[in-house]
């Protein structure tokens, strides 16, 4: 399942350290990184359970790791989809 973090959550913690406002450009690009640094993790650790021999003995944790891959899949599927708009917008953009 795809987790969704509130708004006041993801915001509080990216505001500069004297108060002033902090540019999107910044927030996205925290965002961004924070986004390529899970789907690392995620990825290295379904591989790592994918090789263990005690997830492929045990049925239970084997749904878990196929629950656990899909969701990874829809998120890359969504993550990739959205960097492929906000590309061609920005290349629309450029040739006006």
């Amino acid at each position: 399942m795809i987790s969704i973090t509130p708004v006041y959550a993801a915001v509080s913690g990216t505001g500069a350290t004297d108060g002033a406002p902090v540019p999107l450009s910044s927030r996205f690009s925290q965002a961004l990184a924070g986004s390529y640094v899970w789907a690392g993790k995620e990825r290295d650790a379904i591989l790592a359970a994918a090789h263990d021999p005690a997830v492929a003995a045990d049925p239970a944790r084997l749904n878990a790791l196929q629950l656990r891959l899909e969701a990874y899949t829809k998120q890359m599927a969504l993550s990739s989809s959205l960097v492929s708009h906000a590309t061609k917008g920005i290349e629309t953009l450029v040739k006006s």
